[in-house]
């Protein structure tokens, strides 16, 4: 407790003076102009005696897109605790670490963050903070229990992250008689090559606006650090965390009601990344931003909720909060139970607990009609960009120089790429399918009139019909798969856009 006094002394009202704290923000870099473009800014700290919460904005001050490493795997956005020999508690996300720390393959899921923009996150500690048995601690570090300083520490690319690692892997393999060198080889190799990479970044969402980058043993240079120091605190932790304890996800089933508030609004939980919003009308904009709550009384819309909670996986880390839902359930009017969402991808449990999930919370889509038939539009957006991405490496596949397949047969083609990286018959002919569509092959129509080098705004896939290797013009695209109608177009910079009326798709480039 006398900890706790201290700290809410030297803390007080949430506010940090001169005296007593310092915080900086500065890149690993040499550039000054990278160091003052780039940076985490502190916007808030609150303090109690059981939890430090800091809330603060990642800053992209310059005329560039940079990547910004969210977590590992699809969707986490999290962090893992590092205690320094100076006493300082390090929060930390990077990619480019000597190999030593990590024991098997993985992947570094890293988002943009446009040139210009604001990505707002938070990080919550409750004390004591537990450390994993197998996170780091300096030498020093095992003679105390608390620590006197906070570090945040995010690993970043700046450009056009996607676009480089393209480039690396046609260097590698236009180069792959041997002549290459050892760190081309090893990045080569992790990443499996071009068609490889492309197959696992369609397990994203938004693959425009997220990339999965496996670890390279430090082959893979580049990326840069930002970085914010907070001195002047007093954070207890205990060093282990007792695995023998068995720990289980929270138990829905009993609960009558509940609700999900989401903060700020359904859309930014939900609809995230500025390519979803775009597939969405003004009316649909203000409606996800008006909703704050989704209430469950129904019987099977609670056991598919409650289903999805218990499939939860126990986790260690520091959880990088983007967004949230608060989750609180009753019984007879009582509020018995209240935990979060993170980032659509973790619960922190009422006694500090966390738990993981693979595949996010689709009920939360699917249990919300208006929600769902939006979700639709993004899935079908999403195959196209998948597509897209298949049809631009058909040059890799049949060694031909900057070319599309013939439009007669270019649905033939993309399976055939899908089988040259082992993907099964069945997986390959997922994303020719609209979810929102009847049944069918394909519900996509190839402009024959869209060649490679064309430009940019030109139309090269579009909804139509069912069928297998279409090709034409305005004439074969549908409204009727959506509701409410439309469809979506594919540009051929990799563009999704959805019309919704006839004069839309009109003033579209087809030629």
């Amino acid at each position: 407790m006398f900890i706790f006094r201290i700290l809410f002394v030297m803390l007080s009202l949430g506010i940090l003076t001169s005296t007593q704290a310092q915080m900086q923000s500065e890149p690993y870099s040499r550039d000054k102009i990278t160091a003052e473009a780039f940076k985490i800014v502190l916007t808030a700290l609150d303090l109690n005696e059981k939890t430090l919460n800091i809330r603060y904005e990642i800053r992209n001050d310059s005329e560039h897109d940079i990547w910004i490493l969210a977590g590992t795997g699809d969707s986490s956005v999290d962090a893992s605790p590092l205690l320094d020999d100076d006493r300082t508690f390090i929060i930390w996300q990077k990619l480019d670490v000597p190999r030593l720390v990590f024991s098997e393959m993985f992947y570094g899921r890293y988002v943009r963050l446009p040139a210009g923009k604001i990505q707002t996150e938070s990080v919550s500690l409750t004390f004591p903070v537990h450390l994993h048995y197998n996170h780091e601690v300096g030498q020093k570090a095992q003679d105390f229990d608390y620590a006197t300083r906070l570090v945040i520490e995010i690993g970043y690319y700046v450009g056009d992250l996607p676009g480089m690692i393209r480039s690396i892997l046609e260097k590698a393999e236009k180069n792959d008689d041997g002549s290459i060198n050892d760190s081309l080889r090893d990045i080569k190799d992790c990443f499996g090559g071009l068609l490889y990479f492309n197959k696992q970044n369609e397990r994203l969402r938004q693959r425009d606006e997220e990339i999965l980058i496996p670890y390279t043993g430090q082959a893979l240079k580049g990326e840069q650090v930002m970085r914010i120091s907070i001195d002047g605190l007093l954070i207890p932790f205990k060093k282990k965390i007792d695995l023998s304890l068995e720990r289980h996800p929270p138990d829905l089933t009993p609960y009558e009601r509940i609700e999900i508030r989401y903060q700020p609004s359904m859309l930014e939980y939900l609809f995230p990344y500025e390519g979803q919003q775009n597939l969405l009308s003004l009316a649909e904009t203000d409606y996800l931003n008006s909703e704050k709550t989704l209430v469950l009384d129904d019987k099977k819309d609670l056991r598919a909720f409650a289903h999805e909670v218990s499939e939860g996986i126990y986790a260690s880390g520091i959880i990088r909060q983007r967004s949230v839902a608060h989750v609180v359930c009753y019984n007879n009017g009582e509020r018995l139970m209240s935990f979060p969402i993170y980032n659509d991808s973790s619960i922190v449990t009422e006694g500090m607990y966390r738990f993981f999930y693979f595949e996010g919370f689709p009920s939360l889509r699917r249990l919300t009609p208006k929600i769902q038939l939006i979700e639709l539009r993004i899935q079908c957006a999403a195959n196209l960009k998948d597509l897209w991405s298949w049809l631009r490496l058909y040059n890799k596949i049949g060694k031909y120089e900057n070319k599309y397949p013939p439009p007669t047969g270019w649905c033939d083609a993309v399976v055939r790429a899908y089988e040259s990286v082992g993907r099964l018959k069945e997986d390959a002919k997922m994303p020719f399918k609209c979810p929102s569509a009847s049944i069918g092959r394909c519900h996509y129509a190839m402009n024959p009139n869209c060649k490679y080098d064309s430009p940019q705004d030109m139309i090269l896939l579009f909804e139509t019909k069912a069928g297998w290797n279409q090709h034409g013009g305005p004439e074969l695209f549908t409204f009727d798969s959506h509701d409410p109608k439309g469809g979506c177009v594919l540009l051929n910079d990799g563009t999704v856009k959805f019309n919704r009326t006839t004069e839309e798709l009109q003033q579209l480039r087809w030629k």
